[in-house]
This record gives C-alpha cells, structure tokens and sequence, in this order.
C-alpha cells in the first residue's frame, strides 16, 4: 500500500512507513513460539466483506448492532449485525478514530477535533461533545467511566459518567489503547515500547513495563495482560504485577487485540489477517484472511467484525467449531 493511502490511517500517524514494518525481525520469542502450529486463511465461504465509509479504523457491538468509526470519512455507520445493512450514517468530528459503548451511548473519539462525542445508541442522537486532550486515540468504558488515551499530550483522561467530571493523568509517549482487569487501566505506549498500569480508583501510577517495539493493542483476558507489538511482529504476555511472562509470534503488523470467545484475537495490518490465540497455551490455533489494512475488531457472541481501514470495508467472520483447551 502507498504513502499516499496509509496518509489517512491512525498506523501512519503514530508509526513509521508499513514497509519498516516488514524489514524488522521479531527479537527476544521465548520458548512458547516453538509450540506455536501454522494455520491455513479460513475458507472464504465463511467470510463476508460489507462497504463502509473511508477508512475504517474503529469498530464495536453494542448488543444489537455494529458500529463503525470512518476516519476519513468523519462519521460513524450503524449496521445491522446479521446482514450488514447500513441502519444510518452519523457526522462525527474530524478523524474519528475509536469508540466505546457504555451500555445506552456510543462514545467516539475525534482525534483531530481534540473531542470525544457521545450519541444515543438507540438512534444516533449527538448527546455531548467533551474536550478532552490532544490527539486522543483510544477509549474505554469501565463500568463506570470513560477513559481517553490522548496520544498528542501523553495523558489519560478519566471523564465520570455521571456529572463528566474530568481527572488527567500522564503516562507514556503516545499512549494508542486501553484496558482493565478489573481494578486498574493498562494504557498502551506506542513511542514507548511500554504498557503502564494505573489503578482505576484514582489514577495512580502503579508501574510502567516494557512490551515491544510499537506496541499497539492492550487486552486482559482475566489472568494475563496481552499487548501487541507492531514492529516485533509478536505479543507480549504480562502477568499481572508487569513481569514478562512471554512472547508469542503472530503475523505482520499486529494492532489491535481483544479476549473475547475465549481465545485471544489479534489484528494483524501487514498481513490481512487475524489471528486466534489459544490463552492458557500461547497457541495460534486459527488464522482468518480479511480485507486490507485491518485495524480493530468486535465479537458479535457469534460472528467476528474486521474494521478494515485499507478497503474501506468490514469483513464478517463467521465462528469456527475451535474451542479453548481446558
């Protein structure tokens, strides 16, 4: 893909040009990787790409439906999760780039308009529009508050539901994504090579740990902290104090990561694909084929949704009979 077309990516924005990407060897695999299986694409009867606006580069389900961020497009599409169809089309600010839901309204962040947005589920209805940091880049609702990573001024923000009450906090270079355990917010630090652990209560700093190179993902899948690396072309496992506990190879490119189903999914940009990680083993069990430039995905309880930012598409994956090892 050309410079031209990654310009409108949030991948070109906060990392270097894909074809670096490509020339830079993975560093550091523990043993895990020698037990690691190739997988062929799923076939392509289980797969259905729907158009979306330009450049998808965020994507979640509500319960009902999907949601799509287009980037490029500033606005968000509403689909109909069994057949795809486009139930409206929502103006956002400029470049959104993630969302959230927090159980009746869609957050999106408009990394340009330096804003987060929130809209009625039910029909799109703009809410609110809260200013926020720069360049914010990624969201999380954690059961009671909104949080926003804003890559252009290494903070966090904690914006409470109730009131919008607003709490910043500094973190690494660029922080790109979030997760919780729970009990605390893992923000992952893309110029940083590093992941920091905040306790959701107040915010404080619990730790900063190294990941890899470019991390860009961050998930927790209930025992273990998963963080993809970009240019390492691998995910690093952290327990939860923030000791490595491995690395496990996956395709080109990983960006975003997400524990549902029971597996571990993974995004891989370079490679059109993703892939299905068994968590107790470190196994890639399954690799989908998808469209170009895949940069988030969703989990239906049945199907699997791929944003993908490089065809202006989404690609629904149907489930596969594989199941976690017990």
């Amino acid at each position: 893909m050309n410079a031209k077309h990654r310009a409108g990516y949030r991948l070109f924005e906060i990392l270097s040009p894909l074809v670096f990407a490509i020339l830079i060897p993975s560093h550091g695999l523990t043993q895990t990787q020698s037990n690691l299986t190739k997988h062929s694409p799923v076939e392509a009867n289980q797969t259905t790409d729907f158009a979306v606006g330009r450049s998808p580069d965020a994507i979640l389900f509500d319960g009902t439906n999907i949601w799509v961020a287009n980037q490029l497009g500033d606005n968000l599409m509403k689909l109909n999760a069994s057949d795809g169809s486009n139930l409206g089309t929502f103006p956002t600010g400029t470049r959104p780039v993630a969302l959230a839901y927090d159980g009746a309204n869609i957050w999106v962040a408009n990394k340009f308009s330096n804003n987060v947005m929130k809209l009625r589920a039910s029909d799109g209805i703009l809410v609110d529009t809260i200013k926020v940091g720069r360049g914010p880049e990624a969201l999380l609702f954690d059961g009671s508050s909104i949080w926003v990573a804003n890559g252009g001024d290494n903070s966090v923000t904690k914006l409470r539901q109730s009131d919008g009450a607003t709490c910043t906090f500094i973190v690494g270079t660029r922080p790109v994504a979030l997760a919780s355990d729970g009990k605390n917010v893992w923000v992952a630090n893309n110029d940083s090579s590093s992941v920091t652990k905040l306790r959701a209560d107040d915010g404080t700093n619990l730790g900063t740990f190294s990941a890899g190179k470019g991390p860009m993902g961050v998930a927790f899948d209930g025992i273990n902290v998963w963080v993809t690396n970009f240019y390492s072309k691998n995910v690093t496992r952290l327990n939860t104090d923030g000791s490595l506990k491995d690395r496990i190879a996956v395709e080109d490119g990983p960006a975003a990561v997400s524990f549902v189903g029971g597996f571990i999914l993974v995004v891989n940009y370079g490679s059109r694909s993703v892939s299905q990680i068994e968590p107790q083993s470190g196994r890639v069990v399954q690799t989908f084929a998808v469209g170009r430039g895949p940069l988030d995905l969703a989990f239906d309880g049945t199907n699997i949704w791929v944003a993908n930012g490089g065809s202006n598409s989404v690609s629904k994956i149907k489930s596969t009979s594989q199941s976690p090892t017990p």
